[in-house]
């Protein structure tokens, strides 16, 4: 299920931004003359802070105590020169004066006021920073948005306040250019509202494991893209859930993402995979459910102890519902291995030709497998040359395509599929073309080559 985030912008009601729009102007002015407090609007601040009905202000946050307001006026040179920078710079992020700033505020009041600074860095900087002053909402929302949306989830840093703030704001501009900054500033909460609302009907995320001593996954998956997973907890999973594997033993991290398929197995449906038991297990009146092989990783991002460092508790046996933290932190790894991907234009399109039923673009999109040939042939188109590093700057180093050589109609029952000699880097206009062919059959490198070097003539 995707969602336009257009549409779902266009049906959230525009609020009255009246006294928002009034005091943050005041607010950036006196700020860009960098003056001492004195010589500042004495009421711009109470003002700022206590009356302007701005997305913080209508959840109640961030208000700071007469006291520790009263130390950060008497302290205002020390912050005057940071607030004027980020006020003159309304259309680019100034990361080290953010810092700056807040630790000028944390040191006049002895408390972490992220909340107070957050609304003051978002206040002087509307177009940049998103009001929305909670991170791990942010994290949440970005989450449901890449999820499903459509909408195009930039690289941030989900650690970073004022670039996630950064980021969303940004996003969300491009999604609704008719909004005022003013009106974007809202937007965050009604749209975790409405995915709030609609979690029921929405896919869950789980985490459940398996041990290689009792069934060789690897293997199986190497050759099969559906499983019947056990499901003698009774869990309950619904079609579309995503579901994490992780190997207890020996790897003890995540390696591969599913999707549920089928809720509950028919008898006569279930798939046969008793060749690949180890340990024979005990049969369950409960129903297993089926799974269906998304991609799989190896990263050390994903093993035990980087799991335990971003909330996961004890050991994962048993299949647990994924949310908050921990679940942010995994969505957010797993889409940073696969930002470079790229879909094909028909990525359902299919070939038998071993025991199962291979996706084109299957061993392209594998994290392992790309990884692999990446560090063997470099990012360099082998057709046409494109380094996008060269041309793009920073942007785009690291990004390329991966292809698959051998046609996956060709592929055996016994394949074993080697990064380096059956994958080659390719651009995206190249890998497009590869694949579209000539008369059904996908071009080899070579024949890709010399059709361009006839249309160059």
């Amino acid at each position: 299920m995707k969602y336009s985030l257009t549409n779902l912008i266009d049906k959230i009601g525009k609020h009255d931004t009246s006294m928002y729009e009034k005091y943050i102007p005041l607010f950036i002015s006196e700020a860009r003359k960098g003056l001492n407090w004195d010589e500042w609007n004495p009421d711009v601040f109470e003002q700022y802070f206590e009356k302007a009905t701005n997305a913080v202000a209508y959840l109640g946050q961030g208000v700071m105590r007469p006291a520790q307001k009263e130390t950060v006026k008497r302290r205002w040179t020390e912050l005057a020169p940071h607030l004027k920078a980020i006020a003159e710079s309304q259309d680019v992020p100034l990361w080290n004066e953010y810092k700056v700033i807040r630790e000028i505020v944390k040191s006049c009041t002895g408390a972490n006021m992220l909340v107070a600074t957050n609304r003051m860095l978002a206040g002087l900087q509307p177009k940049l920073l998103s009001t929305e002053v909670d991170l791990i909402k942010i994290n949440e929302l970005f989450d449901y948005l890449q999820d499903y949306t459509d909408a195009p989830i930039p690289q941030y840093n989900k650690d970073c306040w004022e670039e996630a703030g950064y980021a969303l704001t940004k996003l969300l501009h491009m999604a609704a250019p008719d909004r005022t900054s003013a009106d974007i500033g809202f937007l965050p909460w009604k749209l975790l509202e409405f995915f709030r609302e609609k979690s029921a009907e929405l896919p869950s995320y789980w985490l459940t494991s398996w041990n290689e001593k009792d069934f060789r996954l690897h293997d199986y998956l190497k050759k099969y893209d559906l499983i019947d997973w056990n499901n003698k907890n009774n869990n309950r999973f619904k079609v579309g859930d995503i579901v994490y594997l992780y190997s207890a033993h020996p790897e003890r991290r995540i390696r591969y993402k599913m999707k549920v398929l089928m809720a509950e197995v028919p008898v006569d449906e279930r798939i046969d995979d008793s060749e690949y038991a180890v340990t024979p297990t005990e049969p369950s009146d409960i129903p297993p459910v089926r799974l269906k092989l998304i991609d799989s990783v190896g990263t050390q991002l994903l093993d035990h102890n980087a799991l335990k460092e971003n909330g996961i508790k004890g050991f994962i046996r048993s299949p647990r519902r994924l949310s908050g933290e921990i679940l942010s932190y995994i969505n957010a790894v797993w889409r940073s291995l696969q930002q470079d991907y790229g879909e094909l234009e028909k990525p359902d399109e299919i070939y038998e030709g071993a025991k199962k039923t291979v996706v084109v673009n299957r061993y392209e999109r594998n994290c392992e497998a790309r990884s692999r040939c990446i560090a063997e042939h470099g990012c360099r188109c082998r057709v046409c040359g494109m380094d996008f590093e060269k041309t793009y700057g920073e942007l785009g180093k690291g990004f390329i395509h991966v292809h698959h050589i051998v046609p996956l109609s060709e592929i055996g029952k016994e394949y074993r599929l080697n990064p380096i000699e059956d994958l080659v880097p390719v651009c995206p206009n190249c890998h497009q073309m590869l694949h579209r062919g000539i008369d059904g059959k996908v071009l080899t490198t070579e024949q890709l080559k010399e059709i361009i070097r006839k249309a160059k003539g």
